[in-house]
């Protein structure tokens, strides 16, 4: 725990470093989820089949400031679709799906830990969007809102080669979230959900959140 707390310290503090990029240059990175499912229940008086599939797409631009700092903005989409089948009673099947979209600012700051590695500290604030359509409201309602995030990540980085880095960044330092969601009901009824958060991944599991990423540097 001590030393997940060093580490820590050490990527917030931001000091003149060895170089890491130079002035100008760009940083990019994408990522590409796909996801799909079957499940089939046939022991129950009603057999049911549930199918589930799902897409999302992130692109990540930075721009080196410093020779130890990046600057960015990143955006990312997804989109799902869960269906609910009933063989013998096609009446009573459902499909609902969502969608979400986002758009944020980074900085990120390095230390050199030795020949390629550094640590580095991030911030994050993000701005997000959701939808769910459903063509049963007595089940599962339509609801769409918006979400603020920000947060603080600790990290390492390796840098392989003048046009690739490798990172693995950490679960949040602290975090701070506000959320708005509406659910529309029967008879056009809308029920309003607001949500504050704040708080740390610190503690034990933390290393279970950890996100691996390459970069490419332009």
């Amino acid at each position: 725990m001590q030393k997940i707390f060093t580490l820590c310290v050490l990527s917030i503090l931001c000091f003149s470093a060895n170089a890491q990029f130079k002035k100008g240059d760009k940083v990019l990175g994408a990522g590409l989820n796909f996801q799909s499912s079957k499940q089939e229940n046939n022991f129950s008086t009603l057999p049911q089949t549930n199918k589930s599939t799902s897409v999302s797409l992130s692109v990540e631009l930075g721009i080196a400031k410093k020779e130890n700092r990046l600057n960015g903005f990143f955006i990312n989409a997804g989109y799902g679709v869960n269906k609910q089948e009933y063989p013998t009673q096609p009446a009573s099947n459902s499909k609902n799906d969502n969608f979400n979209a986002g758009v944020g600012y980074f900085s990120k700051c390095y230390k050199p830990l030795g020949k390629n590695f550094f640590v580095f500290g991030e911030g994050r604030a993000d701005l997000n969007y959701f939808q769910g359509n459903n063509n049963t409201n007595t089940a599962n309602p339509d609801t769409q809102g918006y979400g603020v995030n920000l947060g603080l990540y600790p990290g390492l980085a390796y840098k392989w080669n003048n046009r690739f880095l490798f990172e693995l960044r950490f679960a949040d330092f602290v975090n701070v979230g506000y959320s708005h969601r509406e659910i529309k009901g029967i008879n056009n009824t809308k029920d309003v959900q607001r949500n504050f958060s704040l708080g740390t991944s610190l503690g034990l599991g933390y290393l279970n959140n950890i996100g691996i990423g390459a970069r490419w540097i332009m």
